[in-house]
C-alpha cells in the first residue's frame, strides 16, 4: 500500500515561503505580498494587462479544506502593459456575431437579447417558444 502525503496549511507560516525555497515562486500570506505584486484583478482594475507570468503568489488557509488554500497569484505592477484595443474590422465582426444570435429562427426578427440554442428556447425568442408551448404562460397577478 503506497502511503499519499498531503501537505497541510494550518497557520499563516504554512503559507509564507518568500525567498521560494518550498514553492516554485515566492509564496506570501494573504494581504501581506509587497505593494508593487498585484493581483490580475487590481490589474484589470487599473486599465492594464499583466504582460508576463505570474512572479508570486498568496495563499490563505482554510479551515475546512485544509489541504486546499486560496491562491492568488501575483504580478509586478513594473511590468504590466497596456490592455490591447480591438481594430475596427475585429469590432465589425463581433458586431455581426452577436446580430446572428439575437435573430430568432422562427419568426427572423431581432429580438435585442442572445437567443439561448439550449431548450427550453432552441434558438426561437421567448415569444415563439410560449407560442409552442415549451415555456410556461406567466400567470397574471
Amino acid at each position: 500500500m503506497s502511503e499519499t502525503s498531503t501537505r497541510v496549511w494550518r497557520t499563516e507560516l504554512d503559507c509564507d515561503d518568500r525567498l521560494g525555497e518550498r514553492h516554485p515562486v515566492p509564496t506570501y500570506p494573504w494581504g501581506k505580498a509587497p505593494m508593487h505584486l498585484i493581483t490580475r484583478r487590481q490589474i484589470r482594475d487599473a486599465g492594464l494587462s499583466p504582460g508576463h507570468p505570474p512572479v508570486a503568489q498568496m495563499l490563505r488557509c482554510r479551515k475546512r479544506h485544509p489541504d486546499r488554500p486560496l491562491r492568488a497569484w501575483l504580478y509586478d505592477v513594473h511590468h504590466a502593459v497596456d490592455k490591447r484595443v480591438p481594430s475596427p474590422a475585429q469590432l465589425d465582426s463581433i458586431r455581426k456575431a452577436n446580430r446572428a444570435w439575437r435573430i430568432c429562427s422562427r419568426c427572423r426578427r431581432d429580438v435585442g437579447y442572445r437567443i439561448p440554442r439550449t431548450p427550453p428556447c432552441s434558438g426561437e425568442c421567448v415569444d415563439c417558444a410560449t407560442t409552442a408551448g415549451r415555456i410556461p404562460r406567466p400567470v397574471a397577478a
